[in-house]
């Protein structure tokens, strides 16, 4: 039987040592230890992460530049047509069923970041292998990208900030999301603002299928993992 790879030895040193210029050799050793762990025995882990309404930090100013709103699923559709965005059209589809929702920074008719927010249950091939649900008042962030062209303006965090504000009209007033443990950038961006971590979820396995040791922080606060996850009727 083969035994995984991790790819080039000059990209993994290339990769890593930029990591540890960035994050230090504490994040360096995290970011190889997790990359070994997923590509050789198949384990992901994964931060789980929570932000409520009344503890989301102020928020800068926006600029001006940036229109900031929810999109319809013919606009998720659109842009899926750029491969830049890497949507897939199940996407659309779950928006227009309303099984998720897309919030949106636009700059003119370019796409400039965005977020998706699944409702009420979300499927494992669309959570790093394991189902979830949440109680209604939950929302769960799926996936979320700012273009290579908007970055550095600090509109992920000002995405989810006001996707918060946004669907607190629809009764959503808190957010609960997966961001890898070693994704040090993500997970500073979350805590600068108000998010906090329930804990690390390791899961064994595929996005298909896959099993887990699940932040129980996070159970007491009615998300269900897994088998225990419960299906919309």
């Amino acid at each position: 039987m083969a035994v995984p790879t991790i790819g080039t030895s000059n990209g993994f040193f290339q990769r890593i040592t930029a990591f540890r210029e960035r994050f230090g050799t504490n994040g360096a050793l995290l970011k190889s230890l997790d990359v070994v762990l997923h590509k050789v025995f198949a384990v992901s882990i994964f931060t789980v992460v929570w932000l409520e309404v009344k503890s989301l930090a102020q928020m800068p100013a926006p600029d001006p530049q940036f229109e900031f709103r929810f999109l319809t699923a013919d606009e998720v559709t659109k842009y899926a047509e750029d491969p830049t965005y890497y949507l897939e059209p199940v996407m659309a589809e779950r928006v227009r069923k309303g099984r998720e929702v897309c919030f949106a920074a636009l700059c003119g008719n370019r796409l400039a970041a965005f977020g998706f927010y699944a409702l009420n249950y979300i499927e494992p091939q669309h959570a790093s292998g394991v189902a979830m649900s949440f109680p209604p008042h939950v929302a769960f962030m799926t996936y979320g990208l700012t273009h290579p062209d908007f970055r550095g303006a600090r509109l992920h965090g000002l995405i989810m900030g006001r996707a918060l504000q946004e669907l607190g009209q629809r009764g959503i007033t808190e957010f609960a999301s997966l961001v890898a443990r070693s994704n040090l950038a993500s997970l500073k961006s979350c805590y600068r603002l108000g998010y906090i971590s329930l804990g690390n979820m390791t899961i064994v396995g595929g996005k298909k299928r896959s099993i887990g040791v699940y932040p129980n922080a996070a159970k007491e606060l009615g998300i269900r993992f897994g088998r225990n996850a419960m299906q919309p009727a």
